[in-house]
């Protein structure tokens, strides 16, 4: 018996997984609703009613640029309500794993079902996020530590420059290791970080510009909302118009981010779709 083996590296169609991730959303809206109400909408809107959060913007510079006073704001932040953004972290990666879980997973997951694999799978999901940012973050220091050694500052800032386009490679080359957990329920981070890496195999390119496409839409999207958000927040009242701007802002939130968990999964089910077609085949000779 000769085994043979299709081209395992099968090319991403980008149409297709948006028009996928679309209508698994739409098949699947009642479940994804209830989940992005629960998951990111509510913890998003009760973040911003309750923890106050600085003026960061107007700390920054005229230009824009990073001030003590803005610096000092950050650090004073992060070291009274760094639980609170944590917890927020820990609920909304619980909700990802449950959107992309209804999303992606062709037995339909029913509510309950989805938030028990999400709990069931929240230290793996930490766990993978935890890694990946330890690989990118290794990534640019050692770009750093290179530029250090030669002595020179205009060295050891373009290799930093340099760095950025290779962390975004390995972000996107780890980018479906959430949805191996979820989908295929990998508990060891590891396992899925090496599954994403599989998967993602000859679309790495492909796969940046789909992100950048995303992120970009997603960015326009979100500063016109923003202009919205600071004609609400204008209104007499400042009260109504903070509840009122809350409500907006998770609203736009919950939307974009069920968004980008459903476009991962869609991702993940076509490029495991063409996995299984590609499996070894044998034949009698």
């Amino acid at each position: 018996m000769i085994p043979t083996r299709a081209p395992a590296n099968t090319k991403l169609d980008l149409n297709a997984a948006w028009d996928q991730a679309v209508r698994l959303m739409a098949l699947n809206r009642e479940v994804v609703l209830v989940l992005t109400g629960v998951f990111f909408f509510l913890p998003h809107v009760l973040f911003l009613l309750l923890v106050p959060i600085p003026d960061f913007s107007g700390l920054a510079g005229p230009s824009g640029e990073t001030t003590p006073a803005l610096m000092a704001a950050v650090r004073g932040f992060i070291a009274d309500y760094w639980w609170a953004a944590a917890l927020l972290a820990v609920v909304q990666t619980a909700g990802g794993t449950a959107v992309m879980a209804v999303v992606g997973d062709p037995a339909r997951p029913t509510v309950g079902e989805a938030v028990r694999r999400g709990g069931a799978f929240l230290l793996s999901s930490v766990g993978a996020q935890v890694l990946t940012a330890l690989a990118t973050t290794l990534a640019l220091f050692l770009a750093i530590l290179l530029g250090a050694l030669t002595g020179s500052r205009t060295v050891a800032g373009t290799l930093a420059v340099f760095a950025l386009p290779v962390i975004v490679w390995l972000m996107t080359r780890l980018s479906l290791s959430g949805a191996s957990i979820a989908i295929e329920r990998i508990p060891n981070p590891v396992a899925a970080l090496r599954r994403s890496w599989r998967l993602t195999g000859g679309n790495g390119l492909r796969l940046v510009f789909f992100y950048v496409l995303l992120f970009a839409a997603f960015f326009v999207i979100s500063q016109v909302i923003g202009l919205l958000i600071g004609l609400v927040t204008a209104l007499p009242g400042a009260e109504l118009a903070a509840i009122l701007g809350a409500l907006l802002s998770g609203a736009v939130y919950s939307v974009l981010i069920a968004v980008g968990f459903a476009v991962i999964s869609s991702v993940h089910r076509q490029l495991a779709r063409a996995e299984r077609v590609s499996v070894p085949v044998s034949h009698e000779v």
